[in-house]
């Protein structure tokens, strides 16, 4: 797949899919982390093992969901 742009509130995010259904998030040349989804029950939730705040992190993964539906 390749990048794509997404937006949260005000800010624009590059998102890199990788391998193995890790994305990389970069804002700009800087990159932010690497997240992945996970099954929970019935949910997915989106984590990561960087230093990226979780609700954050949570709501990337749903615009990412979003886009990829």
């Amino acid at each position: 797949m390749e990048p794509f742009e997404i937006q949260l509130l005000e800010d624009h995010f590059i998102i890199e899919p990788l391998e193995n259904g890790l994305y990389r998030i970069m804002e700009g040349d800087n990159k932010l982390g690497v997240i992945y989804a996970e099954a929970e029950g019935d949910q997915v939730v989106w984590d990561t093992q960087d230093e990226l705040d979780k609700d954050f992190v949570q709501q990337i993964g749903e615009l990412i969901t979003e886009r990829n539906m």
